[in-house]
């Protein structure tokens, strides 16, 4: 669809993946990063046992990689260290760290302090002494846990292991949140997009093949966008597939949406015009993560192809070359609304959306997290100084050339039965313009899922593979 961040540490969750800045040639060219790098992270996800045993349906996500033993973490010696407020932890390979002794009240795993069916924290924070210190430490050395008694006589128990995923230090820190992230984003341009474009059997992906979702959803993460192929040739197809990759979310274009040319129609993409790359739903606050576009009947002749761009790859040649222009696409938002009203949708329903964001979301390090653009939904409303107008169209103008250049712009014709599935918040899409006529109807249906949902499903179905025999 036609409907479709200074440096935001965006509002939106960071769900889209985080990029390694990739190398820039000595023209200025972005370098796309290799397959490797998604190759390295493939089997990574970061699932594992739950607090208090080794496994079962109540599990808890952590940090250890997939298919590798889990090193055997021992304290040797646990020491009071009532000068810092923490209790110091001596491993077998040497280190210390300190764990604060208001984190190992907090995180009291007694029946009492922790749901052992909800698997979460039963122990409310107004019950917690902030300044408490504990009556003594012990560590237990044969059941390989942390003994602590406090000063009402509440005993807490912490394996050690447990401790050891859960450490203070910053190196283990930056570990955690890099692997909460999943796998890494791998840049790519046109020919790089045709050496690893993922194409996927529908009946495989919606029929329970865990490798074949697995596989889907590591390169939607990793890359922003997979094919499915053979798909029924009939509405419905769409929510199979977001109900398999996490769960439709509904819009008021409906829980799916359908582009056909129309009469009268309220949306660019209702009409045989070619369409600019873009994202959808740029008017939302919460711009849905992952879209997918199947193509039911495809338009006989010239025109319709699919047009798709990486925007993070784009955004990179923009910093290399353009800096300013960058740095302004990146503080400086843009309006973006959509109104109108959906006779077709369930709830036959009025809309009047409007948000203001930037082109270029950042994280707190400067990477792209999030791109959003999309030209017939941005406002005639520039809320901005009057000497940054011409700036700010020239970054447009600069970001629309880039993904419209041969060399990014991954260009192709969808089949009858083919499914587009990629990252909103990453991938532009557009379409090449057509001519309808009485024998040559191009219908599509369209939806999304959310990222929260995406990554969730990763973890699982990774979990599942790595539990197989």
């Amino acid at each position: 669809m036609a409907a479709a961040a200074g440096r935001c540490v965006c509002r939106l969750p960071l769900v889209t993946r985080a990029v390694r800045r990739p190398p820039v040639t000595s023209r200025g060219v972005i370098r796309p990063l290799g397959a490797a790098a998604a190759v390295t992270d493939r089997h990574r996800p970061p699932v594992g046992p739950s607090p208090l045993s080794g496994g079962g349906p109540g599990r808890r996500y952590s940090v250890q990689a997939a298919g590798q033993p889990a090193p055997l973490h021992q304290v040797v010696k646990a020491v009071n260290n009532r000068t810092s407020g923490c209790v110091d932890l001596v491993w077998n390979f040497g280190s210390v760290t300190p764990f604060p002794y208001v984190w190992l009240r907090d995180s009291c795993l007694c029946p009492d302090c922790f749901h052992p069916t909800t698997l979460s924290r039963s122990l409310r924070i107004d019950q917690l002494q902030v300044d408490i210190e504990p009556q003594s430490v012990q560590n237990d050395g044969a059941a390989q846990q942390l003994v602590v008694t406090w000063p009402d006589g509440h005993v807490s128990r912490y394996p050690h292991q447990w401790l050891r995923e859960r450490s203070f230090a910053k190196r283990d820190v930056n570990a955690r949140r890099k692997q909460l992230d999943g796998p890494k984003t791998v840049l790519w341009d046109r020919a790089t997009m045709d050496r690893h474009l993922l194409r996927v059997d529908y009946d495989r992906l919606v029929g329970g093949d865990l490798a074949t979702l697995h596989d889907a959803l590591h390169h939607l993460i990793v890359y922003g966008l997979v094919l499915v192929r053979k798909a029924p040739t009939d509405f419905g197809a769409v929510e199979e597939i977001g109900e398999t990759l996490g769960h439709v979310r509904p819009t008021h274009y409906g829980k799916t949406f359908r582009v056909a040319s129309k009469v009268d129609a309220n949306n660019l993409a209702y009409t045989a015009n070619e369409l600019a790359p873009h994202m959808d739903l740029t008017y939302y606050e919460y711009m849905p993560g992952v879209q997918m576009l199947h193509c039911i009947s495809q338009h006989i002749g010239d025109g319709g192809e699919s047009i798709f761009s990486d925007s993070f790859h784009v955004a990179e040649v923009i910093r290399a070359r353009r800096p300013d222009l960058f740095h302004l696409l990146a503080t400086v938002p843009f309006e973006f609304a959509d109104i109108g009203e959906e006779a077709e949708s369930r709830s036959r329903c009025r809309f009047h959306k409007i948000h203001e964001r930037t082109m270029f979301c950042m994280d707190e390090d400067g990477n792209i997290t999030q791109v959003a653009t999309n030209n017939p939904v941005r406002s005639y409303r520039l809320n901005v100084p009057l000497e940054l107008v011409k700036p700010m169209y020239e970054g447009l103008r600069m970001f629309n050339d880039l993904c419209r250049h041969p060399d990014n712009q991954l260009t192709f014709k969808m089949d009858n039965g083919d499914v587009a599935v990629f990252n909103n918040r990453r991938v532009t899409h557009g379409r090449l313009g057509f001519t309808v006529t009485e024998d040559s109807q191009r219908t599509l249906e369209g939806g999304y899922v959310d990222w929260d949902d995406i990554m969730c499903r990763y973890r699982i179905v990774t979990d599942l593979l790595r539990e197989r025999p």
